[in-house]
């Protein structure tokens, strides 16, 4: 999440090509990086963090000590683990795998660097076009027909809406100790993150070399003349600010419209429109609605903003932010709110008051899948950039235009520093909620105006 998938295809290429740094190590290729296998490998480690924040979500709100009863009413394990794990989880399952489906079947970075002879349909979208001689109207044909897997996803989360379970209040679980499980599982884990960490290996060391893989003198020279840059302070700048910009704004609408299908009974008709509307901007590929946006707001003061790449993002990434809000709040006590109103407490103080307390955590997961996605996007943004609104990603696409594979690497490493340093902050969001914070703050403000 924290790298566009232009810099995937050039990592995979890097890592395991011919002249790759696995490759050089044990002498000789370990598969054939271009094709299918290529494409499959990048859709994995591309699609991985997502559909594991929305299940990891998902699971926070379940009341796991059931699982327990179950095992002490003489269910076998497997039989608790349908029925009290699984079973609860079958949403958000379904709406991961849809996740994975629509984030592959429509991504274009991946395909077009390590695809191959191998046909794809973003690819094709793409000569419609961008290609040498354009075809708008197959480019078209090709854009509806990725639009059909859509109807099919709201057929299934309509039905699956109906098996939502809800806990009075979630309580957490002692696990018993079990060596060899633990174990098992921290080779599980060890096993992948080394993989991926070997993977993007390439995006350290080829930039501190003279010329890979001719010259591996090590070298500060490339450093020195990207920095040297002025236009990528500006880069950066544009997009810290579109980031910026498209998480506050994304995560509000997110999560009101969350509350509106999760929390409100009597919208049945708006639920159901939002809840297309989700399932439908996760299926358009971001280059068709870059294209749409530039054909339709051509012509006016938004056109070459940053604003309009903030609402082409916020609307391209809906979705998963939508979802994963939905999840957290439906999982929630409905009576909260009957509660509330006998109090004398108004909706948004409810909501202030309530919900948002009890769903910091995902709240705080969404403005960083947000952020993350609007630093990494191109397929919508490509479209709408200029000189003055230029972001990291349209730059990459600029340098391999002119194959400065050196500058897209050392770019990228910018960006991911900035992206780690992002998640690193919201971690600690995570230990503290505002509420407390500001209560704590007044608290300390009382005391010592009083000591003075």
């Amino acid at each position: 999440m924290l790298l566009p998938t232009i810099t995937y295809g050039f990592v995979l290429i890097y890592a395991f090509g011919s002249q790759g740094l696995w490759s050089k190590i044990f002498k000789q290729e370990l598969f054939p990086i271009y094709g299918s296998i290529g494409i499959l490998l990048g859709f994995i480690i591309y699609t991985l963090p997502p559909i594991f924040i929305l299940i990891n979500n998902s699971m926070k709100y379940i009341d796991t000590q059931l699982f327990i009863v179950s095992r002490l009413m003489g269910d076998a394990w497997h039989r608790s683990l349908v029925k009290t794990i699984l079973t609860p989880l079958a949403r958000v399952l379904a709406v991961a795998f849809l996740q994975g489906f629509f984030m592959s079947f429509t991504d274009f970075g991946i395909p077009s660097a390590v695809g191959g002879q191998t046909p794809f349909i973003t690819t094709l979208l793409y000569e419609g076009f961008m290609g040498t001689i354009p075809n708008f109207q197959f480019g078209s044909l090709v854009a509806l027909t990725m639009l059909l897997p859509s109807i099919v996803s709201i057929l299934i989360l309509n039905h699956l809406q109906k098996k939502v379970v809800r806990y009075e209040k979630p309580r957490p679980i002692v696990l018993k100790k079990n060596p060899v499980r633990d174990w098992l599982f921290r080779l599980l884990f060890l096993s992948v993150s080394l993989f991926i960490l070997g993977v993007f290996a390439v995006l350290l060391i080829i930039p501190m070399v003279t010329n890979w893989p001719y010259e591996l003198q090590p070298t500060v020279t490339n450093f020195a003349r990207f920095i040297q840059d002025d236009s990528l302070v500006s880069t950066l700048r544009n997009s810290l600010m579109m980031a910026l910009l498209t998480a506050l704004v994304g995560t509000v609408i997110a999560y009101f419209a969350a509350i509106l299908t999760s929390r409100e009974r009597n919208l049945y008709k708006v639920n159901q429109v939002i809840d297309s509307i989700a399932t439908i901007t996760n299926s358009i590929p971001g280059m068709v609605l870059g294209v749409a946006f530039l054909l339709l707001f051509s012509d006016t003061p938004l056109h070459n903003t940053l604003l309009i790449l903030v609402i082409v993002t916020v609307i391209h990434y809906f979705s998963t932010p939508y979802q994963m809000a939905k999840e957290a709040l439906q999982k929630m006590n409905l009576n909260w709110e009957n509660t509330a109103k006998l109090m004398g407490d108004s909706w948004i103080k409810t909501v202030w008051r309530i919900l948002i307390p009890n769903s910091k955590i995902t709240i705080i997961d969404i403005f960083s899948y947000y952020f993350f996605n609007s630093m990494v996007t191109i397929s919508a943004v490509i479209f709408l950039t200029s000189a003055n609104t230029m972001v990291i990603t349209a730059k990459l696409k600029e340098l391999q235009h002119f194959g400065r594979f050196n500058d897209i690497f050392m770019l990228s490493l910018f960006l991911l520093v900035i992206n780690l340093s992002v998640q690193g902050l919201m971690q600690l969001a995570k230990q503290t909620t505002l509420p407390s914070f500001l209560t704590n703050l007044g608290k300390k403000h009382s005391i010592e105006k009083k000591h003075v």
